[in-house]
């Protein structure tokens, strides 16, 4: 059974006060009937109250001094006033105050049941806001950008010095190695994270549909424009803007993108009316920003907009001295989620990940504890559950004595497998329906090769 609403009405009208009484309990709310301060404050004190009720004006106390003795010792109550007629004007400024809303005398049942509902709303919205906070403050606190390296304790220093400022922030570095983690962490420890953190991939939309996602439009700006519709931008005003893989925006977009960001304002795609936004950008990419200059993938004027602060992020095979202990936390974590008893590596498999490149970086090596964790079925990970993929890149360190000869026989197996499959990709420029064709086999079968070893296709598309 649902706990009932506790609700405190305050009025100095005993009829009003019955009457009201009347309404919340048949629908079905707990009320707290007072007529003075002292009795409110009591009331207060003693119970859990989650809506209250007053009237704006009393022989003993203003119903400003009743929202004010609220918002004082529990912010998260909602307070209506009731307002006479002539007392709106006053109602008004009561809401200015900090006020839920209000309700005109005589009330009526209706607009009652509605306020009541949007201020559960609102409670509901309050809680769950303070859940993300707190849940932010422990998933992205800069202890959870895992390493002891000193690499990656200037990271963890850099953040620090750049999360309350609003400059924008341009994070660098191969795919996998946290770009997104740092900028969540940054935002979280920002004067904005009470706002949400809106990301957006820079590379997952066509041109036409990109520019509308984020300055908006007009309705009948272009066929299927049915209705308006506000731009990322625009929503993400106050707030912080991510935009991944910047570099794969279409010149045309970085141009009124560079505007933008100068003006501090943006008009939607078929309209006239400039429109203001506050947003901190965060950006990040893992192109060789030279390279992209130089290319013309990147306006020099836009990334002299968006660099105001460079963070670069070391791939793993530099952070040598993390490897250790990402690995150790990450097994620690799928043991737990799949209930595994696996207290740790074999020796020689940590051996193996200080010698392996890791060219996914850290999300490579989570992907190869997972798989570890998944097929383990002893207290220890070894070699057997690694895949194979990983053998060919450290084959100085490998001893046959440790391996039996099925073991051997399938790292030579997965060997060709993976060169064969690059032969593949660069000779169809990653298109995996000619890869498959020239192979004989499924394209299913290619793609989960592809998955086996790790490879991006994308990284071969010319």
């Amino acid at each position: 059974m649902k706990p009932k609403i506790k609700i405190l009405v305050l009025d100095d009208e005993e009829d009003m006060l019955r009457g009201f009484g009347k309404l919340l309990e048949a629908q079905g709310h707990k009320a707290y009937l007072v007529s003075n301060a002292t009795a409110a404050a009591k009331v207060l004190e003693e119970e859990e109250i989650d809506i209250v009720f007053t009237d704006l004006l009393m022989p003993d106390i203003d119903g400003l001094q009743v929202l004010e003795l609220v918002q004082k010792n529990n912010p998260s109550i909602p307070v209506i006033i009731f307002s006479a007629y002539g007392t709106v004007d006053r109602a008004v400024i009561a809401m200015k105050a900090g006020a839920f809303d209000f309700i005109e005398k005589p009330f009526d049942a209706e607009r009652v049941t509605l306020v009541i509902q949007k201020a559960l709303n609102h409670i509901h919205l309050y809680k769950e806001r303070n859940n993300l906070l707190d849940q932010l403050e422990e998933k992205f606190k800069f202890d959870n950008i895992i390493g002891v390296s000193p690499e990656i304790r200037k990271i963890f220093e850099m953040v620090e010095n750049v999360a309350k400022s609003e400059a924008n922030i341009l994070i660098t570095g191969e795919s996998g190695t946290g770009k997104e983690l740092v900028a969540r962490s940054i935002h979280a420890h920002s004067e904005r994270k009470t706002s949400p953190f809106v990301p957006v991939n820079c590379g997952a939309f066509p041109e036409n549909l990109f520019e509308a996602e984020i300055f908006g439009y007009e309705k009948g700006a272009f066929t299927g424009a049915n209705k308006r519709k506000i731009g990322l931008l625009e929503y993400a005003n106050g707030e912080t803007f991510f935009m991944d893989e910047v570099c794969e925006l279409p010149m045309p977009l970085q141009t009124k993108l560079l505007r933008a960001i100068q003006d501090k304002q943006i008009r939607h795609i078929g309209g006239n009316e400039l429109i203001q936004v506050d947003v901190r950008i965060i950006s990040a990419t893992n192109e060789n920003i030279e390279k992209a200059l130089s290319q013309q993938k990147l306006r020099e004027d836009l990334y002299y907009r968006l660099n105001v602060i460079n963070i670069h992020l070391p791939p793993l095979r530099e952070r040598k001295g993390d490897i250790r202990l990402l690995a150790e936390v990450f097994l620690k974590k799928f043991a737990k989620k799949m209930h595994k008893d696996i207290t740790g590596f074999a020796v020689d498999v940590l051996e193996y990940f200080e010698n392996y490149k890791w060219q996914g970086n850290i999300r490579e090596l989570e992907n190869v504890v997972e798989r570890a964790v998944t097929l383990s079925k002893g207290k220890k990970i070894t070699i057997a559950e690694l895949p194979t993929y990983l053998f060919p890149e450290v084959a100085a360190v490998i001893s046959f004595d440790k391996l039996k000869f099925t073991d051997a026989k399938q790292i030579a197996v997965e060997d060709v497998e993976k060169k064969y499959l690059l032969h593949l990709l660069k000779k169809h420029n990653g298109n995996i329906t000619k890869m498959a064709e020239d192979a004989g086999m499924t394209r299913r079968n290619i793609h989960r090769m592809l998955n086996n070893h790790n490879i991006n296709t994308n990284d071969w598309r010319s």
